[in-house]
């Protein structure tokens, strides 16, 4: 019995209590600085457990017993703790940034901070408990206060559209993980996922029900569509639902059933082929967009690319990978999101056509942003190469050249999408309306939650071994598969399996460092900051009166040239047909059985009661 384990959840529960008895006495900052203490006490309270999870195994709590096997009781491993401590770490500086982020919000404060410790809550439960059923209503928990944040500003019908969206299309692909509960448990008597018995009862139709529900949560293809139209939401909702924690449910429960049973060839063959085109069709519209976080949107399908099919691979490194690339997508998603949300505020707009020469106004906003651009890159020093070069190295070692060569096309996309969007935000000439409006630097608690974020992106980029021997380690511990090689610093595998990625490491390393010395050694090196040059096109006139190539410049250019991928790629207008069809449908049913119900109520009623009667009779 651990009863330490019930402190997360105590912590949160009084901050939810006391935001809605003190909702009249409290101001809007007030409210929010309550909300962030009652999550820094929660994420103490988890982070005192990691030694003992990392040296161990598992804590276990058992609050009480009902009939049939049925307890709630939580089960906190490695990999139960790694996510807990996502959803509670990094809600910390995401709630910190929000005091001000909402300051001047007219109305919904004490809902939204309510939501907010409820979705955390609901994740370190999901992730903690052992019983699959109350998995399941934390699964839903999680999707019902997604639904609420998005449609936060529900007077906006953009707003109320997507959040229906997010409901339809995570709770409906939700059933396949309650029926694969259900299942197990008619096969076990059991809704426990710790009791042996479940490894005989998991098969192939529980594992892709569940694989189904995985994908909707966690944005993979073709379940992904709802994402980009969430993005209607605060920009506080977005970094925590939308990159940190809710599309991570998802993959938690893939790897979760990990735990549940050894897993067929052919399934991690099915999980590889989602995660590989995920990736690639969550960046090629990413290289599109021109609002910003529709952008991260798409960049969040395809970095969730990058995590299944780490699990995919099945090995302990890939596992090691993939979870290691969910965690650092949960800091620098949230760096991005929170940058992208500064600009909004003070700028108006988070249009690129509208945007640009912020770095003048809002340097620390430009430094943050370029961490997070450049771990979401893959740039050196930053967790995301570590993560991205232990999937490379995962996929390597398993032979899987095919999905080492998307991942790394991927990661090229993705480098060419920032580095537009980057240009298009921060430099260059300023509009003149930004002018006018006379952008500043955000408000210093929003800079503080940015900041925390960037910087751990450096932190785990430069010292990863620490996310990985405290915490990833044990989740792949914990889940039987084996204890992982030496990671030394940058992410280097010091073992003689990662020679090859290593060595090639050391390659680019020399060749990117040869380029720019004989740049520097060359003439136009030389005259750099003397002379100046025109923008280079390729031959291609630049439309009059314009001296820069712009975000839509480029977004034309590569939209019209891949026009057909973008058709087959999207599967909306399928979504849609299928949608008019069952409510034109349900509407004609409507206008004929509501005459003979409202018209004949005791002849209705009678007439259903025999039909339950002649079921329970041939049942």
């Amino acid at each position: 019995m651990e009863p330490l384990l019930l402190i997360p959840f105590i912590a949160l529960g009084c901050g939810i209590v006391l935001e809605l008895a003190l909702s009249r006495v409290l101001s809007r900052a007030g409210k929010g600085w309550l909300a962030f203490g009652a999550d820094l006490v929660a994420l103490a309270a988890l982070t005192v457990l990691i030694p003992r999870v990392a040296t161990g195994g598992a804590l276990d709590l058992d609050l009480f017993s009902w009939d049939q096997g049925i307890s709630m009781a939580l089960h906190v491993d490695g990999l139960a703790l790694i996510f807990a401590l996502m959803a509670t770490g990094i809600g910390c500086p995401i709630l910190l940034y929000s005091v001000s982020y909402m300051g001047d919000e007219p109305e919904g404060a004490t809902r939204f901070y309510v939501l907010m410790l409820i979705f955390i809550g609901g994740l370190v439960l999901l992730a903690s408990s052992a019983n699959l059923l109350i998995a399941y209503c934390s699964w839903e928990v999680i999707g019902l206060c997604s639904y609420f944040l998005v449609g936060f500003w529900y007077k906006e019908s953009a707003a109320v559209n997507g959040a229906r969206k997010v409901l339809v299309m995570t709770h409906l692909a939700g059933y396949g993980l309650l029926v694969g509960v259900f299942l197990l448990y008619i096969r076990t008597g059991t809704f426990l996922y710790t009791n042996p018995a479940l490894e005989a009862a998991f098969g192939t139709g529980i594992f892709f029900l569940m694989l189904v529900s995985a994908m909707a949560k966690s944005v993979q293809f073709p379940l992904h569509t709802w994402i980009p139209e969430a993005m209607n939401a605060p920009t506080p909702v977005s970094a925590l639902l939308h990159s940190a924690c809710y599309v991570k449910a998802g993959v938690y429960l893939i790897a979760r059933m990990y735990f549940l049973g050894p897993w067929h060839p052919s399934w991690n063959d099915a999980v590889l082929l989602i995660g590989s085109v995920t990736m690639a069709v969550g960046v090629l519209f990413a290289l599109v967009q021109t609002d910003i976080k529709r952008l991260l949107a798409f960049h969040t399908v395809s970095q969730l690319g990058y995590m299944i099919t780490g699990l995919g691979l099945g090995t302990s490194l890939g596992i090691v990978a993939g979870l290691f690339y969910c965690v650092s997508h949960g800091l620098f998603k949230s760096t991005l999101f929170l940058c992208a949300g500064a600009v909004q505020k003070v700028s108006g707009t988070r249009d690129l056509r509208r945007l640009g020469g912020l770095i003048g106004s809002m340097p620390y906003t430009a430094v943050i942003w370029m961490i997070g651009a450049a771990a979401i890159s893959g740039v050196p020093l930053m967790n995301g190469f570590v993560a991205k070069w232990l999937i490379y190295d995962a996929a390597l070692v398993t032979g899987h050249r095919i999905v080492l060569f998307v991942a790394w096309m991927v990661s090229i996309f993705t480098a060419l999408s920032f580095l537009k969007a980057t240009n298009t935000i921060f430099f260059g000439d300023m509009p003149e309306s930004l002018h006018n409006k006379g952008v500043r630097e955000a408000p210093r608690a929003m800079k503080v939650g940015m900041g925390v974020l960037g910087g751990s992106c450096v932190l785990f980029g430069v010292v990863p071994q620490i996310l990985i021997y405290w915490g990833v380690a044990p989740a792949v511990e914990g889940l039987g598969l084996g204890v992982m090689e030496q990671v030394s610093w940058l992410g280097v595998r010091t073992t003689s399996a990662g020679i090859e990625v290593t060595l090639g490491a050391a390659i680019a390393a020399a060749a990117l460092l040869g380029g720019l010395g004989l740049y520097r050694l060359s003439p136009a090196g030389k005259s750099q900051g003397t002379t100046s040059s025109g923008v280079f096109t390729g031959g291609d006139p630049l439309p009059e009166g314009d001296d820069m190539v712009s975000a839509v410049d480029f977004i034309d250019i590569f939209e019209k040239a891949s026009a057909p991928v973008y058709r087959l790629t999207d599967p909306d207008p399928l979504y849609l047909l299928v949608w008019r069809y069952l409510r034109n449908t349900a509407g004609a049913l409507a206008r004929i059985i509501s005459p003979a119900v409202e018209g004949h109520p005791l002849l209705t009623a009678a007439a259903c009661a025999g039909v339950v009667l002649l079921a329970l009779w041939f049942g």
